[in-house]
């Protein structure tokens, strides 16, 4: 018999209040995001561990970043609101020692344990992922194909069992990771394509233009592009320090004499010189080092980006 998302998060709320108190006493299994902590990586998470739920119990997605973190990331905010009370964050809990007791672990949206998680590589069972696959964790089960979405992956596994709210969960990451199903983009597969006809025909849209100038009520696919798409690029009120800390993954790797290097990276949703006009370089400079200094980095780098403009699009 299927378990209704409704149900699942009922329960995943009562299992996430015991793990974070340490008082879970059963076997779980954790399915833990990557450390960008997107969209596309909570939806993923949160998706795969309710298609995993239908076999086991119990399953808790952990979103693989700090919950103040998630003030940062207002399209995740407004999408999961619903949701959020029955989630946890990777700082509710203390995944080290979770890791000397019965465990379990998929990755979704990652195909190696970050840096500083490589102590669960021996617990993987399982990965979904649409990156380069690293040749971690040999022995679990591994779904590794190229999309744009992650969600896309998950999303497929659930057929049959989505209904309007969790077909709306799953339909946001899939148009904000291929801008809208755009040629321009060529980041969209016919998977993609696939997933988000299918779950566009699911959800329940609203004709009914809101007042909330944040809310995801919208008409259709394309309005619930466009109010992501501009939810997701509201960091102008955010710090020097936060656009570097929004979107960051971290990794140890070896230089040619096999010493060890701490290696970071920011995507920051700003055009270079629109970063520096706004805040100068000696601010950006300060931020940038009180970050090495706090990820305790031997190397830092950071991406800039806007939207180019290609003639003819």
């Amino acid at each position: 018999m299927t378990v209704s998302f409704n149900s699942f998060i009922r329960t995943l709320a009562v299992n996430s209040s015991l793990l974070r108190a340490n008082t879970l006493p059963d076997h779980p299994t954790l399915v833990l995001g990557n450390e960008s902590a997107d969209l596309d990586s909570m939806v993923s998470s949160l998706a795969l561990a309710y298609a995993l739920s239908q076999t086991q119990s119990p399953v808790i997605p952990v979103i693989n970043a700090r919950r103040e973190d998630l003030a940062l990331r207002p399209d995740c905010a407004q999408l999961l609101k619903d949701e959020l009370p029955a989630l946890t964050f990777i700082d509710d809990i203390d995944l080290k020692g979770l890791a000397q007791r019965p465990l379990d672990v998929w990755l979704v949206d990652h195909n190696a344990p970050a840096s500083r998680q490589a102590f669960l590589e021996p617990l993987v069972r399982g990965i979904v992922d649409h990156h380069p696959d690293e040749g971690k964790c040999p022995e679990a089960l591994r779904q590794i194909e190229t999309v744009a979405s992650c969600t896309t992956l998950v999303a497929q596994r659930l057929k049959g069992m989505v209904d309007p709210t969790l077909a709306k969960l799953l339909l946001a990451p899939i148009l904000l990771d291929s801008s809208n199903l755009s040629a321009a983009a060529c980041r969209a597969t016919p998977a993609d394509v696939a997933c988000v006809e299918w779950l566009s025909s699911l959800v329940q849209w609203t004709h009914t233009q809101s007042l909330d100038a944040t809310s995801l009520d919208v008409g259709g696919p394309d309005e619930l592009y466009a109010a992501l798409d501009k939810l997701k690029g509201q960091v102008s009120h955010l710090s020097a320090y936060d656009l570097l800390r929004k979107d960051y993954k971290q990794w140890q790797v070896a230089d040619a004499r096999g010493r060890p290097w701490a290696l970071g990276i920011s995507s920051v949703g700003f055009p270079l010189k629109k970063w520096v006009k706004r805040d100068g370089l000696p601010l950006i400079e300060t931020a940038l080092k009180k970050w090495v200094e706090s990820q305790h980095l031997d190397v830092a780098l950071v991406m800039t980006h806007g939207k180019a403009k290609v003639d003819g699009v």
